[in-house]
């Protein structure tokens, strides 16, 4: 059976379920109705290069996706609905970034992804070789009327990567599903950083497979106008001794709402496992509105150490008062401690040339959030 036939055979997901509550799914299909599948008006178009705009050098490809790969890497389960959506509509256009085993690059790659048209998707499949380390980033732009994006594969075992995904698309509508399994002793550093698109949903799932496995993911998000931000990260630790930390980061203006819905689970038998996740928002006006569950499922008893925290609130005037004494003009007071409380975890995402990189990036938007 094909994706189409899947999709088409799944019922609509109920809104009583956490992952839909806050962003019902007939507000984030491309039509507003579940049993249509739209016909696509193609892929995407990928380049891939150093951030410095140097070619892509050896150890590192990117081409289209074989059945073998497909069967390898794709980590989604099939009734799983926003996957196999998206799966349906990038049939037979699958693609996949490999980077070969012991591949250490001193510049992070950039995957430049342009999504046009009505509708547009990409599944995007990783294939991250033992003892490889990189830094990846996938920058998102476009004024697509609808972008899918589904990211499914491997970091392999001793791997370290530190892999973040930048929201800089126009009014589009968003749907995005990762589903990346991290095998032994590897590292990943996930980063999410949203300043554009209209409405997003995001459904981001990390398995950490191998003992010794770790992730960190960070986010840092602005949201302004009536920009609808809804991400749902959950973290599977089902070997031994593995760890993971979750911070988010979000700056809410306007009439703005942003979601951070966060679990970690750790199953039994995976014992020795370090798990925390904690929310911090920050409101810019008092018509934002800024939602954050944590959640924990541990099912192991000899566990290190489990937490959740979230904080939510405006602007500290003490702080606004503190800076113009020391010459700021009140806008430029609330630049700086937005552009301080996004730097928090966008300082987590990678190295010094990556984090110089996407400051400048987030920096551009803050005057309209400082006002």
């Amino acid at each position: 059976m094909n994706s189409a036939a899947v999709y088409l055979a799944l019922p609509e997901p109920d809104r009583a379920k956490h992952l839909w509550r806050y962003t019902p799914w007939h507000r984030i299909h491309p039509t507003g109705k579940h049993g249509d599948l739209p016909e696509s008006t193609g892929p995407p178009t990928l380049s891939l290069s150093l951030l410095d705009g140097e070619s892509a050098p050896e150890g590192v490809t990117l081409t289209s996706a074989t059945p073998e790969d497909l069967a390898e890497l794709c980590s989604t389960p099939h009734d799983d609905v926003a996957s196999t959506l998206i799966r349906a509509l990038s049939e037979g256009q699958a693609v996949v970034l490999r980077v070969d085993r012991t591949t250490i690059l001193d510049q992070p790659l950039l995957l430049d992804v342009n999504a046009e048209g009505e509708v547009c998707s990409l599944h995007l499949l990783l294939d991250i070789g033992s003892m490889a380390e990189i830094e990846l980033v996938t920058s998102m732009s476009g004024n697509a009327g609808w972008f899918g994006l589904l990211r499914e594969g491997r970091v392999r075992a001793g791997a370290h990567l530190n892999d973040v995904v930048v929201n800089r698309l126009g009014s589009t509508h968003m749907l995005r599903v990762d589903g990346i399994q991290v095998e032994r002793d590897a590292q990943v550093r996930a980063g999410v950083v949203g300043v554009g698109a209209k409405r997003a949903k995001a459904d981001l799932r990390y398995e950490l497979a191998g003992p010794g496995a770790s992730i960190w993911v960070n986010g840092s998000l602005t949201s302004m106008g009536k920009q609808h931000n809804d991400h749902h990260i959950e973290i599977l630790h089902e070997a031994r001794e593995t760890f993971s930390r979750l911070a988010w980061h979000s700056a809410c203006g306007g009439r703005s709402r942003t979601v951070g819905t966060g679990m970690l689970r750790i199953v039994h038998g995976a014992r020795g496992s370090d798990a925390a996740q904690l929310f911090h928002n920050l409101l810019l006006s008092k018509d934002a509105e800024a939602d954050s569950i944590p959640e924990l499922e541990v099912l192991e008893n000899e566990v290190v150490g489990c937490g959740h925290g979230t904080a939510s609130g405006p602007i500290d005037e003490d702080q606004i008062f503190y800076l113009q004494s020391r010459g700021f003009s009140i806008a430029g007071a609330r630049a700086v401690i937005i552009t301080a409380f996004l730097n928090a975890t966008l300082s987590a995402m990678g190295s010094e040339t990556l984090h110089r990189w996407l400051n400048d990036l987030l920096s551009s938007g803050l005057p309209d959030l400082a006002m």
